[in-house]
């Protein structure tokens, strides 16, 4: 469902659009309604609407310079704008917004509804696009996903199925049976070269493998979709005849059989945790050892509990740093990045597939160690679960999130939205829950106060020629007349008066 807001500063009009269609047949959920532009949007910065109706003349905030400032936080809402006969330059300059649906007053229901359609239908491709990228990023990463899975499979083999539903979503792992072909008797030495002589059979008898080849000693393990008992005669006979120089022993093959995925990596797990080394190697037979380097289980794990016990950001930053100080190449460090935050991320919160592919494609576009560093920084701050969140709410995603609210308040661009999405890389839908809950008040309410409070101070300090400068340097760009609304109503007179009052109280 899109999410719809409504904006008409007459109350009979947005009652009458509310009810004028169903919108939820049409896939919209009407989130809100607003009398005027400065409510409106307070609305867009709390509430993240897909679509907004808007009128054009407005007190406050008009239609137009709504869509402007929504614009700062926001360049993916879809407008619809309500005008009448002689607005028809307030629409000219709308469409240098983007803004492409324009209805005249009064509104025609079908013309409302075919404009909805359209929208609908743009965002439905949009969408799809999304997962194919999604896919893409989640191809690129696959590698690293699988090793992670099996270091936190080895690690939390009493809790194997949490680790299982975690991974299940990020890897999509088939969910009809797999098969494992146990491969015996496989000697170090020839290791390599009988990786690729599988790796052959496989293509030429037309066998998907679903996950890394892994070996542990003297053993090789396949997961693969093999349902033909014929396919597995001809796997296991290929298989058998291979042959090298020196080979002491014949290959052995077995297969293993369960009824679900689930049932057969756990089988698995079990089989290979006794093993001091595990390898897995890749489609292009990159090998990767699990044990001695410092994208290793026991690495990451050290790495993993040292953070999570850490009682300040400060203590956090100096682990990552010293990391990654350490890291030899770009690549590497990308490694880490997404194996840290494989392991320290909450796989119950919401939108968490979105979450990672939007944290994974950030990761692939650095350039740099530091850049990745500076981003991953702020990774183990709010991945930890709620339970150690609430043990130490320096932590928290809120305090996350005021912390930097505090240091950018001149940022046009903050809402919840954003700040969900670019900084915290969590469901925008459980911050908006979180931050009332902590905080007792809507986020844009908590943001408009304390961008005041600022205003209020440089207002003590400085002439009342700096009204303009004033409303920059907390966020309201060059619009110093919404900047005197908000400080208005949040103050009960306008900048000038205040510094008049401030000035007479202080001679």
């Amino acid at each position: 469902m899109l999410r719809l807001m409504i904006v008409d500063d007459e109350e009979t009009i947005r009652t009458a659009i509310s009810k004028m269609i169903d919108f939820n047949s049409l896939g919209y959920e009407v989130i809100a309604t607003a009398k005027n532009g400065m409510e409106a949007f307070d609305i867009i910065c709390d509430s993240y609407p897909d679509v907004v109706i808007t009128d054009i003349k407005m007190p406050i905030l008009n239609g137009l310079e709504l869509i402007e400032r929504a614009n700062n936080l926001d360049v993916g809402i879809e407008y619809i704008i309500l005008s009448g006969y002689g607005e028809f330059e307030f629409a000219k300059q709308a469409m240098k917004f983007g803004v492409q649906h324009f209805l005249l007053k009064p509104t025609n229901k079908q013309e409302l509804i075919q404009a909805l359609i359209e929208i609908h239908d743009t965002r439905m491709e949009e969408k799809q696009k999304q997962q194919v990228q999604q896919k893409q990023i989640l191809d690129t990463v696959r590698f690293p996903m699988e090793q992670c899975f099996l270091i936190e499979a080895l690690e939390w083999q009493h809790d194997f199925l949490k680790c299982y539903q975690k991974y299940d979503q990020l890897l999509a792992f088939q969910k009809n049976c797999l098969h494992a072909c146990i491969c015996s008797f496989v000697e170090e030495t020839h290791l390599n070269t009988f990786i690729k002589d599988v790796q052959t059979l496989l293509k030429k008898q037309g066998i998907t493998s679903f996950f890394p080849m892994i070996a542990v000693k003297n053993t090789v393990i396949l997961i693969l979709d093999v349902e033909s008992l014929a396919l597995q005669e001809a796997l296991q006979e290929g298989i058998e005849q291979l042959k090298y120089p020196d080979q002491t022993v014949t290959f052995e093959v077995n297969f293993l059989h369960y009824h679900t995925t689930f049932e057969l990596f756990q089988s698995i797990i079990q089989k290979i945790a006794r093993f001091g080394q595990i390898l897995c190697f890749d489609s292009s037979l990159n090998v990767y050892e699990i044990r001695n380097n410092l994208t290793s289980s026991w690495k990451l794990q050290e790495l993993e509990t040292v953070m999570k016990n850490a009682t300040s950001e400060e203590e956090l930053n100096e682990v990552l740093q010293t990391t990654f100080a350490n890291t030899e190449s770009l690549d590497s460090a990308k490694k880490i990045a997404i194996e840290l935050y494989l392991m320290l991320s909450n796989s119950d919160a919401e939108n968490s597939l979105d979450m990672a592919c939007d944290f994974f494609r950030k990761v692939y576009s650095c350039t740099t160690i530091s850049s990745i560093y500076e981003l991953l920084r702020v990774v183990p701050s709010h991945t930890l679960s709620e339970e150690n969140v609430l043990e130490n709410k320096q932590k928290s995603y809120i305090t996350l999130l005021k912390n930097y609210v505090s240091s950018h308040l001149d940022a046009e661009y903050l809402s919840l939205k954003w700040l969900a999405e670019n900084y915290l890389f969590i469901s925008v839908g459980y911050l908006s829950k979180q931050f009332v809950k902590e905080e007792g008040e809507r986020f844009s309410d908590y943001l408009n106060r304390i961008r005041m409070e600022e205003a209020k101070k440089l207002l003590s300090l400085y002439s009342n020629d700096n009204i303009k400068d004033i409303a920059k340097q907390v966020g309201f760009g060059s619009n110093p007349h919404y900047f005197s609304q908000v400080f208005k109503k949040y103050v009960g007179c306008t900048p000038s008066e205040y510094w008049e009052r401030q000035k007479k109280e202080g001679m």
